[in-house]
């Protein structure tokens, strides 16, 4: 089975949560479509520690992620810094540092290698998976945003699954949000053609949680 989670932001206790909901096994494969960092808690280095020991993970490139190896490969450019800093990266930043060299080096060695999208097929369905949306750079593939009236630029029929935009960002052309709630809380966004699972992991707001798409049946798991 392949579970699609992104937008973690240092939330561990619900990363964990996830991968024991779904039974997460060593047959199965896990994508984290990037921003496991910056936020909350050891601002997701413990949990990028995690990813890299599973040989059935892959972690894309998210913006943040982005950000953090800009600062941390140009300590004195102030900018890159001041721009990681004010969206969050403090946290991240401090327990890059509580690392020893060795350690901190793999963490941002493995930063370096991150593919910035990933095609795969699942239950007889094809899927793109990617932080923000397709395009034709790097840049926009992490930074893009799409709006809920996106579709999915494939012809052949490709479903798009992305995180970056907060689901209660998109809206209905009438007006009305278009994410739903169950119990207070923020869902999948199911779009045409295109999904978006960051429902605001990291964000100072009760309806908040970590979200999980099985591609296999297009199960939801929340935490």
């Amino acid at each position: 089975m392949h579970y699609v989670m992104a937008d973690l932001h240092g939330e561990t206790a619900r990363y964990h949560d996830i991968l024991e909901q779904t039974g997460f096994s060593s047959g199965d494969q896990l994508i984290v479509l990037g921003d496991v960092v910056d936020r909350g808690g050891m601002g997701g280095v413990d949990i990028l520690l995690d990813l890299m020991e599973r040989p059935n993970a892959v972690l894309l490139l998210g913006n943040h992620e982005s950000m953090c190896l800009k600062a941390m490969d140009q300590p004195d450019n102030d900018k890159a810094v001041g721009h990681w800093l004010r969206n969050g990266g403090q946290v991240t930043y401090s327990a890059l540092q509580s690392l020893g060299e060795a350690e901190r080096t793999c963490v941002l060695d493995y930063l370096r290698t991150l593919p910035d999208h990933l095609e795969v097929t699942a239950g007889g369905r094809r899927f793109y998976l990617v932080h923000a949306f397709p395009a034709e750079s790097t840049y926009n593939r992490v930074w893009a945003r799409p709006g809920p009236e996106a579709v999915s630029p494939f012809s052949d029929g490709t479903l798009i699954v992305a995180g970056h935009t907060p689901v209660c960002e998109l809206y209905r052309p009438s007006g009305e949000p278009a994410w739903e709630l169950e119990d207070g809380h923020l869902r999948i966004f199911r779009g045409h053609g295109y999904f978006d699972v960051d429902c605001a992991c990291g964000y100072p707001i009760p309806q908040r949680r970590l979200a999980c798409l099985r591609l296999e049946d297009l199960a939801e798991f929340y935490a």
